[in-house]
């Protein structure tokens, strides 16, 4: 009986040392023993969907290969070797150093593209070199978006953008929804698109706030990345795009605006005082230019003609403890108090108390840079009565606005957006004045600053407000560096018009 004992134990020995190898087999090659059954070894990582419960990233299968060294010749080395190098972008030298790994299973490329998987199905004999199915994330937006959602790793966790603020939450299979809209976001990126190509952009920048609740509803910034491609060039993408949506920028005659809210705001200023304009001053020993002769301008003509000279008087005119007070109030000093963290720091601030030139060139948004988003957020105080709302990109139960602090009083506010109507009607936004809608906006053409100083190139700006009966919308489009097209009137603006073409009809049934 001991005998026949002991063989039935070293029979159910054999079979659960089997059972062993088979499953350390299954787990390298084939993600785990749990694909075989339908339980998913990890916990499924969470949607990212749009303000409609439309998919903006969702979990799909990519391939990775993978190959056995213990069963690859010598003479099968040196074909590999030359195959792989040519047809997925391996190095020879690392592609030996693989295969000379005595295990049974090393990866060699995960996350293959498409068309890297296309070129070498050919070679793959499930036995030597094969290809593993692993979890992933597609994204169905095309343009313009990448930047925004970002992007995972090998083994899913978030590397960027959304992906990475979001983690925590999408990891353990969260969803989350988003403010933005789908449709929105891809009609918006199509149009941006069309444009930087038309005008030669570097890049370009499409934000649309919704002034009654603070939602973001699109966030479009171009160039971005193609997350179809290999996970090794989509990093190598990322170190090569610079996006705007990471980026600051002086804002240019934008912050014209600011400045003249701050003036009427304080009395500083007579909003019917002239002064005149040659096109070109010395002031403080620094040359101030217009790109034409204003003459006599009121803050009216001025905000209309977006003249510097004006501006920089008039910044002068401000103290710099008031300067500071409304730093404070418009929140430049500290990042945009927006629901999800994922914009670094957002705001350039120079020393303006020791130099009075800084202060006056500041006036036309000269020496100062900002993020988009953060530029967004503050000039939509002028659509909110002269109130910041609290920006969101997280859909919440609670679509009320929730006010972050008053800046302006309302009477400051309505002027300046009358002002900015007057730009529409007859200024350097005139072009937009056969639309007939209730729109305003500003103008901004910001001369680019190196570390060698400013250089003969511009970004474009416009910020324009929608009214639509009961909803209104705050848009900022920003070009960077167009090489055609010398002013914003010429290229962002009709840009505007076309936007909010489609916001007039599509705005209107948004909720």
């Amino acid at each position: 009986m001991s005998v026949l004992r002991a063989k039935i134990f070293f029979t159910l020995w054999l079979l659960v040392i089997l059972f062993v190898e088979i499953f350390v087999v299954v787990n390298q090659v084939s993600g785990g023993i749990g694909s075989y059954i339908g339980v998913s070894k990890v916990l499924e990582r969470g949607l990212i969907l749009d303000r409609n419960g439309k998919e903006l990233a969702l979990n799909i299968k990519r391939k990775s290969l993978a190959l056995n060294p213990k069963l690859i010749g010598s003479e099968e080395e040196y074909k590999i070797v030359n195959v792989l190098s040519k047809e997925i972008n391996l190095s020879k030298k690392e592609l030996k150093e693989k295969l000379n790994h005595k295990s049974e299973f090393i990866w060699i490329k995960r996350m293959l593209s498409q068309e890297e998987y296309n070129r070498i199905s050919k070679y793959l004999d499930g036995r030597k070199i094969f290809v593993v199915e692993e979890p992933y994330r597609a994204y169905p937006l095309k343009l313009g978006s990448s930047n925004l959602l970002g992007l995972v790793g090998v083994d899913t966790q978030g590397l960027y953008g959304l992906e990475a603020s979001l983690d925590y939450y999408l990891k353990k299979g969260h969803n989350i929804t988003l403010t933005i809209d789908k449709d929105l976001q891809e009609i918006s990126a199509n149009y941006l698109k069309g444009y930087i190509n038309e005008y030669e952009a570097k890049a370009g920048f499409l934000g649309i706030l919704d002034l009654n609740t603070g939602e973001i509803l699109a966030l479009v910034s171009l160039p971005d990345i193609d997350p179809t491609k290999s996970l090794s060039d989509i990093i190598e993408q990322l170190k090569k795009i610079k996006s705007p949506l990471y980026s600051v920028y002086e804002p240019g005659s934008l912050f014209k605006v600011i400045t003249a809210g701050i003036a009427l705001e304080e009395k500083l200023i007579d909003s019917s005082s002239f002064l005149l304009c040659k096109g070109e001053e010395i002031v403080d020993g620094y040359k101030v230019r217009c790109p034409e002769v204003h003459g006599k301008v009121n803050l009216t003509e001025a905000i209309v003609k977006s003249c510097n000279i004006y501006f920089y008087h008039l910044a002068q005119k401000i103290p710099v403890s008031i300067w500071k007070r409304y730093f404070n109030l418009l929140g430049i000093y500290e990042l945009i108090p927006l629901d999800v963290k994922f914009l670094p720091n957002d705001s350039i601030v120079p020393n303006f108390e020791e130099s009075i030139v800084t202060r006056g060139t500041m006036g036309f948004g000269h020496g100062l840079a900002m993020n988009p988003v953060k530029i967004l957020w503050m000039l939509s105080v002028f659509g909110n009565e002269g109130y910041l709302i609290r920006p969101k990109l997280i859909k919440s139960v609670n679509e009320n606005k929730e006010i972050y602090r008053q800046v302006f009083s309302k009477e400051t506010s309505n002027e300046l957006l009358k002002m900015m109507s007057e730009v529409v009607k007859r200024g350097t936004a005139r072009n937009l004045s056969p639309l007939k809608y209730n729109i305003a906006g500003k103008t901004g053409t910001a001369q680019i600053s190196t570390s060698q100083g400013y250089i003969d190139l511009y970004n474009h700006f416009f910020v324009g407000y929608l009214f639509l009966g009961g909803k209104k919308y705050c848009i900022l489009i920003m070009l960077e560096a167009p090489k055609r097209g010398r002013f914003a009137r010429e290229t962002v603006v009709p840009l505007f018009g076309e936007v909010i073409k489609r916001l007039a009809i599509y705005g209107r049934i948004i909720n």
